[in-house]
């Protein structure tokens, strides 16, 4: 049943191959990864810094910001040239002090459904809540994506009082 889901978001390419459908326009009321300054103007309108600047490793675009005490970057991903991106990730990384194990984030993540915690092979922990904007977010939406990251941000500062609490990385 999964795969007839699929098949409208699938086209054959010129070799024959399948590839997957380009991402539709963003609508100006919108907000889209493939337009990154929608996300910043709607991280702005619900009251959150937001200063895009591009992610070295990949050229793609990604934005720094602060929800609960918290410093965390919004990552683009599914771009093409470091354009035309179709997701963000909404992430913290802690520095390994120790206290990042497996065990750490095996515990966050039995009682958490749409953010992750895990252990780098550095040893950093890393925690990320993914979202999909194809076809666009609306204002509401995206408000309540950015509403459920910082709330998770403050349940993630009360997991560390309980717990072992990780440095922040720089």
């Amino acid at each position: 049943m999964r795969a007839l889901w699929l098949l409208p978001m699938l086209m054959l390419s010129a070799s024959g191959a399948i590839a997957a459908t380009p991402p539709a326009d963003c609508a100006a009321n919108l907000v889209c990864a493939s337009r990154p300054q929608s996300v910043v103007e709607a991280l702005q309108g619900a009251g959150y810094k937001a200063a895009l600047t591009k992610n070295k490793s990949s050229g793609n675009p990604m934005i720094e910001s602060a929800a609960s005490g918290y410093n965390f970057t919004v990552y683009f991903y599914g771009c093409e040239k470091a354009a035309n991106c179709n997701s963000l990730q909404f992430a913290i990384n802690f520095a390994d002090d120790g206290g990042n194990t497996p065990e750490l984030a095996n515990k966050w993540n039995q009682s958490k459904r749409f953010i992750q915690m895990s252990i780098a092979d550095d040893k950093t922990l890393d925690v990320a809540y993914d979202v999909s904007t194809i076809g666009g977010l609306n204002q509401d939406n995206f408000a309540d994506v950015v509403d459920w990251w910082a709330v998770m941000l403050g349940e993630l500062g009360k997991f560390f009082k309980e717990n072992p609490a990780p440095t922040l990385e720089k």
